[in-house]
């Protein structure tokens, strides 16, 4: 008995240290998507560039969904090469030009998918991207427009997205702007219950 308890109490140990270390990574984590979202609350109530104070319309915050650490994925970049040129349409009825910038292919809910990253051709940034995406919560949990990811692609074939930090455009909250629409080919067969819910007035 007391070789089986010496042999165990090891193993114990060990797990108690990953479960605490885990436990301390998920604050962290958490701790992190609640700064930036902070963040986000305290430009759109006060910048002048918010489209709140642009238009002069009276900010009530955004609300989230469960901020849930499956949903941050790291993703592949598949680069695409050559000048493709993408039309988007716009919550106005326009449409924008876009050139196709890369495919991020990752795994979520034990499917394989992939966003379309585009580089947007009328801001004068190399760096600019955009990524938008619309899933099964549009027009039920969240935005029906779709809702916008930051990325960053480096020189690295690898990159990591946070649904939890999921946006809307700013058209959902004032209908004077104008957003582009997320493309068909971003159209995800599955409900991100993560990011932004859809905006809504009192």
């Amino acid at each position: 008995m007391k070789k089986i308890i010496w042999f165990l109490l090891p193993i114990l140990l060990i797990l108690l240290f990953y479960s605490f270390s885990n436990d301390e990574n998920n604050k962290s984590y958490l701790s992190e998507v609640e700064q930036e979202i902070s963040k986000k609350h305290k430009y759109l109530a006060f910048n002048k560039a918010s489209p709140f104070k642009q238009f002069d319309v009276v900010y009530q915050s955004p609300s989230y969904y469960p901020i849930d650490r499956k949903y941050k994925v790291n993703a592949e970049v598949e680069r695409i090469n050559g000048r493709k040129i993408i039309f988007l349409n716009t919550s106005n009825g326009k449409s924008e030009r876009y050139q196709k910038f890369a495919w991020l292919k990752f795994s979520l809910n034990g499917q394989l998918l992939r966003l379309l990253v585009l580089k947007p051709l009328e801001f004068d940034s190399d760096k600019a991207l955009f990524c938008g995406f619309a899933d099964y919560t549009c027009g039920e949990g969240s935005y029906g427009g779709g809702r916008y990811l930051d990325v960053t692609i480096g020189k690295s074939n690898k990159t990591s997205l946070d649904f939890n930090l999921a946006y809307n455009p700013y058209c959902a909250y004032v209908d004077q702007y104008t957003c582009p629409l997320p493309p068909s080919e971003n159209f995800l067969p599955i409900a991100i219950e993560a990011g932004e819910r859809a905006y809504k007035i009192d």
